[in-house]
């Protein structure tokens, strides 16, 4: 069974204490952290700090989401800030942590997909690559993950598919093999991406929704609102709303 929840992008900065009660009021599943230095979770915290905001998130019955880092397969440093981000994810508890592409030859990807992969081995954390940057469609994250070491899974983002030109069903059947989790977001259309409530713009996500879980697909659906990046966007409660009724539609 699928279970729904949301990142932190859409409410930036926030302590943690209100992302537990933002999931709790939202009955989100679960939450997934952007992990940065201007956010209260990151690679720069104690011990202690660490497993303060674990125990949190037991008390809280909430559970986390793949952390969200800014770590690039298109980074020739790549090993140093993912050991970093994978030892965070592990004192926490995460399940998986998400990388991106980044632009960068297929060939140099997959090597350091496959080395990242090595890396975490052990660990208990899954290594997951967005549909982002030079790689917008499901097909081209699914040829570096066949190519690589087994073992990374895919997060398919339905907006950058969607505007890649790719069909849902294609991105399914590309991802599915790999799928580990399903990001869902609206924006008014494919030239405008104004963070919108889901619902009020022109991404398919009920449908990509339906799509997935018709092939199989039993984990996370999480809502992403990018109010970073844009402070023209939706605001973030009620968008958070509208997301948590589309998911459990």
């Amino acid at each position: 069974m699928t279970t729904a929840g949301f990142s932190t992008l859409g409410c930036p900065g926030v302590p943690i204490d209100n992302v537990l009660r933002l999931a709790q009021q939202y009955h989100a599943d679960c939450v997934q952290l952007r992990i940065a230095q201007d956010e209260p979770v990151h690679t720069g915290l104690s011990a202690r700090q660490r497993s303060g905001i674990r125990l949190k998130f037991s008390d809280a019955g909430v559970d986390f989401a793949a952390l969200a880092t800014y770590v690039k397969l298109s980074d020739p440093n790549l090993l140093g800030p993912l050991e970093q981000h994978l030892q965070l994810a592990s004192d926490l508890g995460a399940p998986a942590l998400r990388l991106f592409p980044g632009d960068v030859e297929a060939e140099i990807a997959v090597q350091r997909l496959s080395c990242a992969v090595s890396t975490a081995e052990g660990s208990g954390v899954k290594i997951t690559l967005e549909t982002h940057d030079s790689y917008l469609a499901g097909a081209d994250i699914a040829g570096l993950l066949s190519a690589s070491t087994a073992g990374a899974g895919a997060v398919w983002d339905v907006l950058h598919t969607w505007r890649s030109g790719e069909k849902l069903e294609d991105s399914a059947a590309a991802l599915g093999p790999y799928l580990a989790e399903l990001q869902i977001k609206d924006v008014p259309s494919k030239t405008d991406l104004r963070p919108v409530a889901p619902g009020n713009g022109e991404v398919p996500a009920r449908e990509a929704i339906d799509v997935a879980i018709a092939g199989g697909f039993s984990g996370p659906i999480i809502f992403e609102h990018e109010a970073k990046w844009r402070e023209d966007a939706d605001a973030f409660e009620p968008s958070l709303a509208a997301a948590m009724a589309l998911i459990r539609k």
